[in-house]
């Protein structure tokens, strides 16, 4: 009893609310998206699954912050076995889903998203292990075991096949290397090599990766076909102006012609009815959300928990930019979910739970 009173109040006093005040707001204003979306669709039971999700996720969120995040990171192989059997699993035994093995059933009609957890478990993979980077002279025996873990991870989502979400666990480990001893000369020979190696990379792509990388740079040229999307979507963004159609009352959004308005485009169906300030407010919220995280692995005690820290910022980065480019047909669409506001609960769920890991590094920054 009294080691729970001393917990309590450095619980209380050291938690980062402003970021999870932050991460509650955008889940929130998500919720509602969600909500407007589907309203008087096929997809209208979304909303209360959401609903319980984020719910789910607020818990998790908690535990995580009250869990020692060293203690994580000690039992991190562990999950890192655990998560490399249930991807095994998905690829001999879930159900294709257009031509995709991502989801496992859990009964009752939920299915859960392994890939999406898998960004915690290699989130603490290359903390643990990474740090090796961070200190001392760097020996290519620092890569080790790191790098295998990742690259088994890594692999067994590109045979999903799920090249977005495998795309998007790169800069966990990019921002290891990045805060690393390494030579910053070896990133520019790397970023060269990537140059020269692209052209057979387009070769490996399935037809459908190479359509929207097609109707990315020409949309028009198919409007009905690969080019749809993005039409739409640029359609949406543009008719919500300064201040938006208004709550639910988006034309292309509440008339079906936005697809996915939901889930991938979640963003254009906000930025039609909330119009460019509603995005401006979204945007700012996630960037005060990325400040809070930053400052956080700023203080931390000790190499891994400024890891961690840094690797939730870098994923929520490529997440927002990536999914916002498409919005914009900045970007080819790439099927990434908009952090914490998109539809799905796999994805929200892993967000809270690493957003609950940085609440925890912040809450020990003062403990030895």
């Amino acid at each position: 009893m009294v080691g729970a009173r001393r917990v309590r109040p450095r619980f209380w006093a050291n938690s980062d609310w402003v970021l999870a005040a932050a991460m509650l707001a955008i889940a929130l204003l998500g919720l509602l998206q969600v909500y407007s979306a589907t309203l008087h669709s096929e997809h209208e039971g979304a909303f209360a699954r959401q609903g319980a999700w984020l719910m789910a996720g607020i818990v998790t969120f908690a535990a995580m912050s009250a869990a020692d995040y060293r203690s994580l990171l000690r039992l991190s192989p562990a999950l890192w076995a655990i998560v490399t059997l249930l991807l095994v699993s998905v690829l001999l035994f879930a159900e294709p889903v257009n031509g995709s093995r991502r989801w496992l059933r859990l009964g009752s009609g939920l299915h859960f998203q392994v890939s999406e957890f898998a960004k915690l478990v290699l989130l603490l993979v290359v903390a643990r292990f990474g740090k090796a980077f961070t200190t001392g002279t760097l020996h290519v025996r620092a890569f080790f075991p790191v790098v295998p873990l990742f690259l088994a991870v890594f692999v067994l989502v590109v045979l999903q096949p799920d090249l977005s979400t495998s795309l998007s666990m790169l800069p966990l480990l990019a921002v290891a290397l990045f805060l690393s001893k390494i030579p910053k000369r070896y990133f520019a020979v790397t970023g060269l090599a990537v140059l020269l190696l692209a052209p057979l990379a387009w070769s490996t792509l399935k037809p459908y990766q190479k359509d929207r990388i097609v109707g990315f740079l020409s949309p028009t040229d198919q409007p009905l076909g690969i080019g749809y999307q993005i039409l739409q979507s640029r359609i949406a963004v543009g008719a919500g102006g300064l201040w938006g159609q208004g709550f639910a009352q988006g034309s292309q959004t509440q008339l079906r012609f936005l697809p996915t308005a939901h889930t991938d485009f979640v963003l254009a169906s906000l930025a039609e009815e909330r119009g460019f300030a509603g995005v401006t407010v979204v945007l700012s919220l996630y960037l005060l959300l990325l400040v809070r995280i930053t400052e956080t692995a700023r203080t931390a005690r000790n190499p891994e928990g400024m890891l961690l820290a840094m690797g939730v910022a870098a994923l929520l980065l490529f997440h927002v930019l990536v999914n916002g480019g498409m919005v914009a047909n900045k970007l080819p669409v790439t099927g990434l979910p908009l952090p914490l506001m998109s539809y799905g609960g796999s994805s929200l769920l892993t967000t809270m739970a690493m957003l609950g890991v940085v609440n925890s590094v912040r809450i020990r920054r003062f403990v030895n």
